[in-house]
């Protein structure tokens, strides 16, 4: 298992994300972004008080549907990504969504679906 840091902002309307949302999270060692976000969505849904979803008019029912394109297999070209590994390794998430995360990586995305 390895731990990854995420934080996700999004300039939303119902101001849910403006301010960023921080997510610790452990995944296999051999996890992707998308691993890493499906476990994310695990742990906000299992706290509803915390829960941010839905957003945007209620379009938007999680984070893997908020950053991945499932049919492209890519991060949708409206999030910007910054993802570097634990001795600031840069990872290409935007080229490479099955790239395996570095142990420790530090993730941030801001999205700017509107």
């Amino acid at each position: 298992m390895k731990e990854i840091s995420i934080t996700i902002i999004a300039p939303d309307p119902e101001k849910k994300l403006t301010q960023g949302a921080e997510y610790i999270i452990n995944i296999n060692d051999e996890g992707t972004i998308i691993d890493a976000l499906s476990a994310i969505d695990k742990q906000v849904y299992a706290d509803p008080e915390n829960n941010v979803f839905p957003i945007y008019k209620g379009l938007i029912h999680s984070y893997l549907q908020l950053i991945w394109d499932s049919e492209e297999n890519s991060i949708y070209d409206d999030c910007a990504v910054n993802a570097y590994g634990p001795k600031k390794e840069f990872i290409p998430l935007q080229e490479d969504i099955n790239f395996n995360l570095y142990p420790s990586s530090e993730i941030t995305f801001v999205v700017h679906a509107d």
